[in-house]
């Protein structure tokens, strides 16, 4: 059971223990966990440069192209996922160099945290795939159900409306591709046969 001396001497000792009571102390405790930024909340932290993380941005959403709102919001992941995984070869370099010898302690939880955010951006990436690879496969299916039905309406001689049936195809984008294909339809006759009078 406390002694009344060691609940009074509790008491003294929380009272000292408030945690930071002037505005520098209260603003340098605010960014105690961001003190190795890899479990912050925000993406760029105090110091990083954003016309970097910008950049890095733009190169992943000119590769990706994303579509719609699933796609956005992957490849937007993975920016931000990447941009973590830079900070922690930076962090790195720093817990390596310092004067008084590597941090190995640092050097263990930014192994940690790369090795969760490397599995992370491969977990997204694969998702990313797999909504690129169903959008593709919903694009050339109903691509080629509107080429065989344009086929169809020309050969009865009459207009076709795609969008009553609910395509979003314009007739001249489908006739193009009916084009393409019979350009390479021929084109491909011709090269076979060439290739036959050869042998």
């Amino acid at each position: 059971m406390t002694s009344a001396a060691q609940f009074t001497a509790n008491a003294a000792n929380a009272k000292l223990s408030t945690g930071p009571r002037t505005e520098e102390g209260k603003a340098a405790s605010s960014q105690n966990a961001l003190k190795h930024g890899l479990t912050a909340k925000t993406v760029l932290l105090p110091g990083e440069d954003e016309a970097e993380y910008q950049a890095l941005k733009q190169q992943f959403f000119d590769f990706w192209k994303p579509v719609h709102v699933l796609d956005t919001q992957c490849v937007r992941n993975l920016v931000d996922t990447q941009w973590r995984i830079n900070r922690c070869a930076r962090l790195e370099v720093d817990a390596l160099s310092k004067d008084e010898g590597p941090d190995y302690k640092a050097l263990e939880i930014i192994s940690k945290h790369e090795v969760r955010l490397k599995k992370l951006f491969t977990e997204t990436l694969k998702l990313l795939h797999g909504y690129i690879k169903s959008r593709t496969e919903d694009e050339i299916r109903t691509k080629s159900q509107a080429m065989t039905i344009r086929q169809a309406d020309k050969l009865r001689g009459r207009p076709t409306d795609f969008k009553a049936l609910g395509f979003d195809f314009s007739v001249a984008e489908i006739d193009a591709l009916l084009d393409f294909e019979d350009t390479f339809r021929r084109a491909t006759e011709v090269v076979n046969t060439q290739n036959q009078w050869r042998q």
